[in-house]
């Protein structure tokens, strides 16, 4: 799965967390604060992402997570690489 794919189901994770939010106000830089998620929001959004990824995110990694670009990187960085 490429950057922009990851970024687009990242998003919409968040989108669906967050009631009337828009998905085009939300970027790589977009604050977890910004966009209101709280942290049993982010907690979840860690899960889904887990899911869809087939990832895990490290725990004491993702606890400096603080941005969209952060997840978006850490999945990046730990997806299994595409089988030709």
């Amino acid at each position: 799965m490429d950057t922009a794919e990851i970024e687009a189901k990242v998003i919409q994770f968040i989108a669906t967390k967050v009631e009337n939010l828009d998905t085009s106000t939300i970027s790589r830089s977009s604050k977890f604060e910004e966009l209101g998620l709280d942290s049993m929001d982010t907690i979840q959004l860690l899960f889904d992402a887990e899911d869809t990824f087939g990832i895990n995110f490290d725990s004491e990694e993702a606890k400096g997570f603080s941005s969209v670009g952060d997840i978006i990187s850490y999945i990046e960085n730990h997806q299994a690489p595409a089988s030709s």
